[in-house]
């Protein structure tokens, strides 16, 4: 299809009745809940592929510890990406939906095999976890680790697929309708972009090295971590973390130069500051390799930083691949209901914010603990402080209900 005929599709197949709010709103918020998933799915990654290089190493002591180590950072890694994947997930279809689910209907029994292979994936991983235990794990629970991660690796690409394809309209009638004939099957992958994926893959090295450096920081309070246990997670993080971001300057060249040149993405700002960012950052990394006390915590902050700009670098790229189709999510139709809206932010700042920062910091203080931990006078407050806001939240949403009903009736 022509330019033309696209946007007036793309126009077309958006929500009559519009947002809640402005669109600019729910972009930004697309991008920042965006940011924590993919932490979470690149760290599962790399700790999984970890992990089961160290089982393969399992009859020394430190490969053993830290495939153990490893395996359960997956394990809650797969949790946590799928919890937070849901937010970014949801504003993409308000602002997004033309594209989101027009990917999703051309390669529909990929979307709903995506369900099946994460759940197949995580029942094979958890049950690694609970067998590897010791140098003596049986070697047919890698097997079954193995086949867990692959499982993590098709739905990364199936996310991928569908990603993609929203962002090229103008082939979508030839995908369904292919030589003249419509094809409802949903089985084709139409279209998939390897740096792109590639680059997220690096992305995983990168992040997952940074997380083994501040993983030796951390652990450092702790008497039954040896140091040169420590040291020795520390210099693997390191060499996985430089090899990583060589790798993500190498893939994010060529995706740029996939990218087609009418789209200007080589004289966007954010490709330069994504590369700049990613160079200085693997210079971070190889000045702190020596073991320097608190450096993995700077670098992990450096790592959300990238995971940050690589946010907002792939939030202008979709604007740059729509803009031919005078297709802009700030456009949206807005019919303002701000009740709802309000309600929503209260439960991200204030839920969120403090039920978030309570699970955080017991976490954090707890693991520092060998033994038994006893909550500090902070934890407490955090945690009456997380009561608290959830019990007026649900009287909040209760109430406004019944006020709701009782004004109609």
């Amino acid at each position: 299809m022509d330019a033309a005929t696209t946007a007036a599709m793309l126009h077309a197949l958006r929500d009559p009745t519009g947002v809640p709010s402005h669109p600019l709103i729910f972009q930004v918020l697309m991008v920042f809940t965006w940011i924590p998933h993919i932490l979470f799915v690149n760290l599962t990654l790399g700790s999984a592929l970890m992990a089961l290089y160290a089982f393969m190493r399992r009859n020394e002591p430190h490969w053993q510890r830290l495939s153990e180590a490893m395996t359960k950072v997956a394990k809650v890694g797969v949790s946590l990406l799928v919890v937070l994947g849901v937010a970014p997930l949801l504003f993409t279809q308000t602002i997004y939906d033309p594209q989101w689910y027009a990917s999703n209907v051309l390669s529909a029994a990929w979307v709903i095999g995506f369900i099946f292979t994460l759940t197949v994936g995580y029942l094979a991983w958890f049950t690694f976890y609970f067998k590897n235990h010791g140098e003596h794990a049986p070697a047919w629970a890698g097997w079954l680790g193995a086949f867990g991660l692959a499982m993590f690796l098709l739905d990364g690409f199936i996310m991928h697929v569908l990603s993609y394809q929203g962002l090229l309209p103008d082939q979508w009638f030839n995908w369904y309708v292919p030589h003249g004939q419509v094809d409802m099957s949903g089985t084709v992958i139409h279209a998939w972009q390897a740096p792109r994926f590639g680059f997220y893959l690096a992305m995983s090295a990168t992040l997952f090295g940074i997380f083994l450096m501040a993983y030796a920081d951390y652990f450092r309070s702790r008497p039954d971590r040896p140091a040169d246990y420590l040291a020795f997670a520390r210099r693997m993080g390191a060499r996985i973390a430089v090899v990583g971001a060589g790798a993500q300057l190498v893939l994010l060249l060529w995706w740029l130069l996939d990218v087609p040149s009418h789209l200007g993405m080589w004289a966007h700002p954010m490709s330069w500051a994504l590369m700049a960012f990613i160079a200085v950052l693997a210079a971070a990394v190889w000045l702190a390799r020596t073991g320097e006390p608190g450096a993995g915590y700077r670098l992990m902050a450096m790592g959300v930083g990238m995971a940050a700009l690589v946010a907002i670098f792939r939030e202008a790229l979709r604007m740059a691949y729509l803009q031919p189709f005078a297709y802009s999510a700030i456009e949206y139709k807005v019919l303002w209901d701000v009740p709802p809206f309000v309600m929503f932010l209260l439960t991200l700042v204030g839920v969120g914010g403090l039920m978030g920062g309570f699970i955080i910091t017991a976490a954090y203080k707890s693991g520092r603990v060998q033994g038994m931990y006893e909550a500090d006078a902070t934890l407490r407050r955090l945690a009456v402080g997380s009561l608290t806001s959830t019990i007026v939240w649900v009287a909040a949403f209760i109430g406004t209900g019944i006020w709701i009903w009782l004004r109609n009736h």
